[in-house]
Parts: C-alpha cells; structure tokens; sequence
C-alpha cells in the first residue's frame, strides 16, 4: 500500500521496519505463483512506498527464497549485497568457494563476484536477506550482469 497525500521529502522510505510475518507472507504467495529465477529462487525487493524505487536512495533491499532442495545457477554482477540469513540453512558458493550458512549468519557478495545459493533443506524453505548497493549502480549506469555458462551453471569448487 502507498501512502496517499503524504508530504515526504527524505531520501529513505518512512516505513523504517519492514516486518518479518508480512514479507514471508508474500514470499510464499509469490511462490505459489512463480517459477522463480534460475539465480536467486523467489525474490522480491522492498520499496519505499512514496518513491515506489528503493528503501533508500544507494541502498536496495530484498528477500529471497529458496525452496526445498533448491539450488541456484550462478551469476555475478555489479554491486555488492550482505547476505543476513532470515530462515533455513545452506550453502552458497562465492568465486568457487563453498559457505555454510544457518539462520541468522551474515555473509557477503563482492562486486562481479561469482555465487550461487543453495537450501540445505529438502523439507524447508530458506530465506536471505540482502542490503545491496544496487540503486547507485542502477543510477550510475553501472549495472551489469551475467551468468555462469559451463557446468550447467554451477561453478567448480576450488
């Protein structure tokens, strides 16, 4: 929902808290109704529900979901993203190194580094959350991105 007649003029979104139940809530919807992504299983971004672009202006936020058993195909792009596991546990792969994660663990992505991710689960779903410099690249022009294209998409480990 938009707010409505609102004079906001700061440069972040006036909701401050973006809550846990209603964001897995439309998680599991949206994954009643979608195959996902090959790179990221579910994803979805927050907004600032005055601008309709990012929570703030050089900073983007999102959540992703990784079904049970799920495995994403790697990918890299500009811009970095901290990953806060919100639920499940698993693994990603960053520049072909493998790392284990569980609930509540917090990794990061580089810049144009390569990664996957992957549900440790096949019963659960996982959840990660991403702060990501995303906007600015966006902004900048900068934003590129490109996947992984031997090994049917999953890197080798090193």
């Amino acid at each position: 929902l938009r707010p409505m007649g609102e004079n906001w003029t700061k440069g972040y979104s006036p909701m401050f808290k973006y809550e846990w139940a209603p964001t897995y809530d439309a998680l599991t919807r949206y994954a009643g109704c979608t195959d996902g992504s090959p790179f990221d299983g579910v994803l979805m971004e927050y907004v600032n529900p005055v601008t309709n672009g990012p929570v703030m202006q050089t900073l983007g936020a999102s959540m992703q979901m990784l079904r049970p058993g799920e495995h994403t195909k790697a990918h890299r792009h500009t811009g970095s993203g901290l990953y806060h596991v919100a639920k499940g546990s698993g693994h990603s792969i960053i520049n072909g190194r493998r790392y284990d994660w569980q609930e509540h663990d917090i990794f990061c992505v580089p810049s144009w580094a390569w990664h996957e991710h992957a549900n440790g689960s096949d019963r659960e779903d996982a959840c990660l959350f991403c702060l990501s410099d995303l906007p600015v690249m966006r902004a900048l022009g900068l934003y590129r991105e490109q996947a992984f294209g031997d090994n049917g998409g999953l890197q080798p480990l090193l």
